[in-house]
């Protein structure tokens, strides 16, 4: 038998294995290392504070923080809403094979975009002026991104260090356009005008205000017959594996007359509904409904990369340019898409930020927290997966929200959780570390394809 019958013998009882060992399989590394950075943040701690008791309190403020204490877990979802955009992106760009260290600056950029759009245009019904206004910070981002993407695919320039000035450069920018141009008349803060109430990311508490306006209505009851038609379509698919195919024009009735049911039953339910009883009634909590659209991108960026044409070009690239080269995939052309879409999914990030979570719903001078540069981490911890992705944003959110009460019950400086992410990052980056530690075998499975294509602009 050759040796590749061998290998292939090998391989089947891998592509065979049931989907839950195949997912616990994809989770051990990355929880191994999750474990082995609180557990050498608890040793800092205790070296630090020289009180083994101070470890305990700090991360027992860090869960109480996060998850236990009046809003915790909400102000932790609000966290972890621009972790999953920004996340999504830098993942979008790792699968093409190219390092977006930019989002931070097209998250900015995004948001000044929205910003100015949102205070700028007045008298269209949220159904119209949210998306538009979405869609002006995704173009925002997305221009700001596709900048370094062409001079990668023209002149070979690496995109991580034209990405490190664009950042500089849209820094400089917002606060100049803040000073300037786009200042709120009238204000001591430096800040641009509020953006229209109907192009503002709706919190959870306001939605059955909102939802007493007929186009809102309408356009929630929209979205439910979109969701209830893929859900339909998903489930005939599934039914109807290993028997023979039923012709579209036969399923389509029962997928759109479903649809329809569900979004009928959704606009004349829901309104009375939340008018009834609704679980939201705190004024003060600031979760938004853009974490459930983050969600909804995610599992976009999946379908987009693993069942379209476009996405696997887009992995292809990023795997083997010459071969993709010599299967006559253009270039030049998915490098620039790579970066336009990872730059929009940033540009959307900052949009979310200005429009549902700011105070004012505007954008305030110093608006850039850091995200950026963690969502990194949060694309490697969740290995470039989308739905990776949501459970790493989530513990990168659950961290920087619980923070404050660690350090308010133990002394312990909030910062330790900086630490504690770049531990994680390590240790995800070093896998042969993490097999080294717990004596773990490494896998039979092949080699990934590179995050990056290096230097030279090959």
């Amino acid at each position: 038998m050759s040796s590749t019958a061998s290998a292939g013998a090998l391989a089947r009882p891998e592509r065979g294995r049931p989907w839950w060992r195949r997912l616990l399989d994809a989770m051990a590394m990355p929880a191994l290392a999750i474990v082995s950075a609180f557990v050498l943040g608890g040793v800092v701690i205790w070296i630090t504070s020289g009180s083994l008791a101070t470890v305990g309190q700090a991360y027992a403020g860090l869960v109480q923080g996060a998850f236990l204490q009046k809003r915790g877990l909400s102000e932790s979802l609000v966290a972890t809403d621009p972790y999953i955009w920004l996340a999504l992106g830098v993942a979008v760009g790792f699968k093409t094979g190219l390092f977006n260290i930019g989002v931070e600056g097209q998250f900015d950029m995004g948001a000044l975009t929205a910003a100015w759009f949102g205070q700028a245009v007045h008298g269209l019904p949220a159904i119209i002026l949210l998306p538009l206004t979405l869609l002006a910070g995704a173009i925002g981002g997305g221009i700001w991104a596709a900048i370094p993407g062409y001079l990668k695919a023209r002149t070979g320039a690496h995109e991580v260090i034209n990405t490190i000035m664009l950042n500089y450069v849209a820094f400089r920018f917002t606060e100049l356009m803040l000073s300037g141009p786009l200042r709120a008349p009238g204000k001591n803060e430096v800040q641009t005008q509020g953006v229209d109430p109907n192009a503002q990311v709706w919190t959870f508490t306001e939605i059955p205000h909102r939802l007493q306006d007929p186009l809102n209505a309408l356009a929630v009851a929209l979205v439910v017959a979109f969701l209830a038609w893929l859900v339909v379509r998903w489930w005939q698919g599934r039914s109807n594996a290993g028997n023979p195919p039923v012709p579209p024009e036969k399923r389509r009735p029962a997928q759109l007359g479903i649809a329809a049911l569900a979004g009928l039953a959704a606009f004349v339910g829901l309104p009375a509904l939340t008018r009834v009883w609704w679980p939201f009634t705190d004024p003060y909590d600031r979760m938004h409904i853009g974490i459930l659209i983050a969600i909804g991108a995610a599992v976009a960026v999946w379908w987009f990369l693993w069942r379209t044409k476009i996405g696997f070009e887009l992995r292809t690239v990023g795997a083997n340019p010459s071969a993709a080269r010599y299967a006559g995939i253009n270039i030049t052309r998915n490098i620039v898409l790579a970066m336009s879409i990872s730059g929009a999914l940033a540009g959307i990030a900052g949009t979310i930020e200005v429009l549902g979570v700011s105070t004012c719903r505007c954008l305030p001078l110093f608006f850039s927290s850091g995200y950026g540069f963690d969502s990194i981490a949060v694309a490697l911890l969740g290995k470039n997966n989308p739905f990776g992705i949501l459970a790493a944003a989530f513990l990168f959110g659950a961290l920087r929200n619980g923070s404050d009460l660690m350090e308010l019950n133990s002394g312990v400086s909030k910062y330790v959780i900086s630490l504690i992410q770049a531990l994680v990052l390590l240790f995800v980056a070093a896998p042969a570390m993490v097999r080294w530690l717990y004596r773990m075998r490494a896998g039979r499975e092949g080699e990934e394809a590179p995050l990056t294509r290096g230097w030279g602009g090959g």
